[in-house]
């Protein structure tokens, strides 16, 4: 069975009735998203490669996940948006080099969060030894090794599966289609990996965070006229806010990403009239997952939105601005 990839892109067949609208469309409908992806993305990069008190292992994982989706909103997103309206004839080395940077920056952007949830479930099944193990040192190793593998492993997948023509190619007719062997092994890559890694790690943090709450309750009911209430508040509380801030990235995460590898799955038995719809939707969904991380981001961190205000206010040119303690600032 033959399955499209992450890469696919439709392209429109009636140039003539459909270019007169591209410049409204796209700047109403599809602008307003590509901006906020890239804005919005360029503002966490910003943040943690100026700030020096936000130089830690998992700003750092989020610093390399804000990077690739700050990529989708660049390259990606404009030319599956343009693509659903204009053919722009491609060569061959052209298209596969669209597909690579496609294909990439997803793999990427998957594993980031992928990577994320295992070092917050580490962080709090091992809270001793997490400091002394998961050093920056460390954790930019492990960063590079990963977009490493994934640019190696992506240039492979394109250049076995990428279109075989040498003709000129419309931009949406620029496909990679896994054929055999190789749809098994980008499903598994791709797709139950790192989502199976997220999800154990999830419900591993929540069993820990459930755990420490009970034993918070139970020392609370047995020293109850010895213990004052903001001391067994505040770690409850940032067990909770820890834990609910990582689930929202992740339900927002696979709820992205689900539809475009159901589509995937079931490719063969959707009947061809919808088929292209039901696939730019998908991959639409799936790219719009770069567009909301810096809100989740803006919504539940509040060092971002201190970093924020220090940005939009230009303070970062201030001499030793860097070292600004924007976490005491938002505490």
């Amino acid at each position: 069975m033959n399955i499209s990839i992450v890469n696919e892109l439709k392209c429109c067949f009636n140039v003539t009735t459909q270019h007169a609208q591209v410049p409204l469309t796209f700047v109403i409908l599809y602008a307003p998203v590509i901006i906020l992806t890239v804005c919005g993305n360029l503002l966490v990069v910003i943040s943690i490669s100026h700030f020096k008190q936000l130089h830690t292992p998992t700003n750092f994982l989020i610093f390399s996940l804000a990077t690739a989706d700050m990529m989708v909103g660049v390259m990606v997103l404009p030319l599956h948006f343009i693509s659903k309206s204009i053919c722009f004839h491609v060569s061959k080395i052209l298209c596969y080099v669209c597909l690579l940077c496609t294909t990439n920056v997803t793999f990427v952007s998957i594993y980031n969060v992928s990577l994320i949830s295992l070092d917050r479930m580490y962080a709090l099944s091992n809270p001793f030894q997490y400091s002394n193990k998961v050093t920056a040192k460390r954790m930019s190793t492990i960063i590079y090794m990963k977009w490493s593998i994934s640019f190696c492993y992506n240039m492979t997948f394109v250049y076995f599966n990428g279109p075989a023509t040498s003709d000129m190619l419309c931009l949406g007719e620029c496909s990679a289609t896994a054929k055999n062997l190789w749809s098994v092994i980008d499903l598994m890559l791709v797709f139950v990996l790192p989502c199976s890694v997220i999800m154990v790690s999830c419900m591993k943090m929540f069993a820990i965070a459930r755990k420490h709450a009970k034993n918070i309750r139970r020392a609370k009911g047995q020293h109850i006229s010895r213990n004052s209430k903001y001391g067994h508040i505040v770690p409850k509380a940032s067990e909770r806010k820890a834990a609910t801030t990582l689930g929202i990235l992740v339900v927002v995460f696979v709820t992205c990403l689900l539809p475009y590898f159901i589509f995937v799955a079931m490719s063969s038995f959707i009947p061809d009239q919808i088929i292209g719809d039901v696939l730019d939707g998908s991959l639409t969904l799936l790219y719009i997952n770069s567009t909301l991380n810096p809100i989740i981001y803006a919504l539940f961190y509040p060092w971002f939105r201190t970093c924020v205000k220090i940005i939009l206010m230009l303070r970062i040119f201030n001499p030793n601005s860097s070292l600004i303690n924007v976490l005491e600032k938002c505490s």
